[in-house]
């Protein structure tokens, strides 16, 4: 920020991290293929890190560095940002939640995508770590092409939240190209189906849904 001074002009745009979850499942770092039900179960919950103040997860993180407390890294940075040099973009250049040709590697996977968008994440790039990607490429494809047709998330996130959080996430998003369309993605964590009650509060009506699932 003293240099951008001196310079008169923007000098850094944002700040670049690579993210590899060190959670544990039962022992087990989430990040390789293991699917154990204790290994899974922590992957799903592995994204509440990036944001969640009332997620601890199990890893060498929460034990020396955060007190005993949640990391939620996001914001953790942000404030560094605002403090320091506001106006920085946060980019993660590379992570990976791992189980990638597993269910449970699907759903953390959409759940990252969601909270970068709704965290106002710069940018991101998947890295892949083994050959197993299936569930990762669905997750994209929720977000990117979800009716196999090229439908996709608008390009504006919108506010949504769960009353469940270790079991449901929701995003939402409007379209600046379709202004009567909103787009929802629905996560659930849990190992069973699960009823949910949405409500939209909008200054439209909306008339009709499709859903994929």
């Amino acid at each position: 920020r003293a240099a951008e001074t001196a310079a008169g002009r923007r000098l850094v745009h944002a700040l670049d991290l690579h993210w590899y979850p060190e959670a544990q499942g039962g022992g087990v770092r989430i990040t390789g293929d293991d699917v154990g039900d204790a290994t899974a179960d922590a992957r799903m919950q592995a994204p509440r890190s990036l944001w969640d103040a009332t997620y601890v997860e199990d890893s060498w993180i929460t034990g020396c560095c955060t007190g005993g407390g949640a990391i939620r890294l996001l914001p953790w940075v942000r404030d560094f940002i605002d403090a320091g040099y506001p106006g920085t973009g946060i980019a993660i250049t590379e992570y990976n939640y791992g189980g990638g040709g597993h269910i449970s590697g699907g759903v953390a996977q959409a759940d990252a995508l969601g909270i970068f968008g709704r965290e106002d994440v710069f940018a991101a790039m998947w890295w892949q770590l083994s050959g197993e990607r299936a569930f990762v490429d669905a997750a994209f494809e929720m977000y990117r092409d979800f009716d196999g047709a090229g439908a996709r998330f608008g390009d504006t996130s919108i506010a949504a939240t769960s009353s469940d959080v270790p079991v449901a996430s929701l995003y939402a998003s409007v379209d600046a190209v379709s202004s009567g369309r909103m787009v929802l993605v629905a996560i659930n964590r849990s190992t069973a189906s699960v009823i949910a009650a949405v409500r939209i509060e909008h200054t439209r009506r909306f008339t009709s849904a499709r859903v994929f699932r």
